[in-house]
């Protein structure tokens, strides 16, 4: 046992690229978990995903649908997510603070997803520069914070790319592991919609084989049985009628004018890897920069596929989301959030590669400058909605014998059922 202990610390020593990437993994776990009770919020969405998981263990109700897709749309996604969550809550006894440790278990997933994609994409050094980028930035520690279903979004999205890239270099087997994930992706997200518009698009590039009819056909079932419960669902409410009205009074058709008011929301997961305000504007010059930089000496069938798949992870949410009249938050276009990031980590793994140590020393420089200041920023950030923010006043409320009825998304109300259950009395 002993012998083969150092003989795996030999090998890590031997591959120096990895240990930075597991020093980089633990400082990810550090900035993920560190003060959950403090920097993590539990809010409207965490609050519902808490009754939702408490409904699930203790009235042994079994959701069909998931979270509300938009406001009152009557559309919803599907309901995996209840259900992976609700094993956390079980284990700590319904314990919200579960809420924070469902958040830095699901950003580990994202960590080795981006890893492994980008460098089986890329290669190992753009890779570890992602990491590091994701696993630093203010931003990207808060959005990996916020405990929902929409912290997959990134990571189930490059996962979609991978697989796609290799069903067009002819690897049809993936297109199983594709239906899957594609259909997992609409207990995520209503985005997830982009994916099989992508697939459609991509199809052309299919190779023309009786195989890829064949995996085609056995993998239209594996896609098809996620939407089962929410078909149910839509059946027993009768609410495809409220889906229609919806659809319809957002939908407003295809105008070029909308196309270019969307333009800086199509680009605006490429803000927070520019890193400063002044250098924001450039967002809307990278993608033919990139694309340049990346085709230039070298035209290949895999360069010109991902150019293409890049393209798609763009246009697509840009052109559909021109067509709705409806508010659109940033994270709606969170497909292409890693997709950007790896964009810019290309910038500076091209650097890297200048066989001089002065380009290394730059982007060394900028990483640290860059990791400096928002480190600073989150070590000190507090989150006002946050766990240790809310319970002192619910305590307090049942200590002096109040009451707290229930309220739909009100942190309080769970809050109070939980500490009332922990003193074996029930409520609601």
């Amino acid at each position: 046992m002993k012998k083969r202990i150092k003989k795996y610390i030999k090998s890590l020593q031997n591959n120096k690229a990895l240990l930075v990437v597991f020093g980089i993994f633990l400082l990810e776990i550090f900035l993920r978990f560190y003060q959950i009770d403090q920097k993590n919020p539990f809010g409207y969405d965490q609050v519902d995903n808490a009754w939702a998981a408490k409904n699930i263990i203790v009235n042994h109700w079994f959701p069909l649908v998931g979270m509300v897709a938009k406001g009152n749309s009557g559309i919803y996604i599907g309901p995996f997510y209840y259900y992976l969550i609700s094993l956390f809550y079980l284990l700590t006894n319904l314990n919200p603070i579960v809420s924070g440790i469902i958040a830095g278990l699901t950003s580990i997933f994202t960590f080795w997803v981006l890893y492994v994609v980008t460098r089986k994409l890329v290669n190992k050094e753009v890779a570890t520069i992602t990491v590091f980028i994701n696993t630093v930035l203010f931003l990207g520690i808060t959005f990996d914070r916020v405990q929902w279903p929409v912290n997959f979004i990134p990571s189930v999205s490059l996962i979609i790319f991978y697989l796609l890239f290799k069903i067009l270099m002819g690897d049809v087997k993936k297109l199983l592991l594709l239906a899957i994930v594609t259909g997992l992706a609409f207990s995520v997200h209503f985005t997830a919609i982009f994916f099989p518009l992508i697939i459609i698009l991509s199809l052309p590039l299919f190779p023309r084989t009786k195989q890829t009819l064949k995996y085609v056909l056995l993998s239209l079932p594996l896609f098809l049985v996620w939407l089962i419960p929410n078909v149910i669902y839509q059946i027993q409410q009768s609410a495809n009628s409220v889906v229609g009205s919806y659809l319809g009074t957002y939908f407003h058709g295809f105008h070029l004018r909308r196309v270019f008011q969307l333009t800086g929301d199509a680009l605006i997961q490429f803000n927070p890897y520019l890193f400063f305000q002044y250098l924001i504007p450039l967002k809307f010059f990278i993608l033919p920069i990139f694309f340049i930089v990346f085709l230039y000496k070298s035209i290949s069938k895999p360069k010109l596929i991902l150019t293409y798949l890049i393209l798609l992870w763009f246009i697509v949410p840009w052109f559909i989301f021109a067509t709705y009249s409806g508010e659109i938050s940033d994270y709606y276009f969170s497909i292409n959030r890693f997709i950007a990031l790896i964009i810019v980590a290309y910038f500076f793994g091209r650097i890297w590669m200048i066989k001089n140590v002065i380009p290394k020393i730059v982007v060394i420089v900028v990483l640290l400058y860059v990791a400096m200041i928002n480190l600073q920023t989150f070590l000190n950030y507090q989150d006002g909605g946050s766990l240790s923010a809310r319970e002192p006043n619910v305590i307090k409320t049942i200590n002096q014998g109040g009451q707290i009825g229930f309220t739909q998304g009100d942190p309080n109300s769970y809050l109070y059922y939980y500490f009332m259950r922990l003193r074996g009395k029930n409520v609601y």
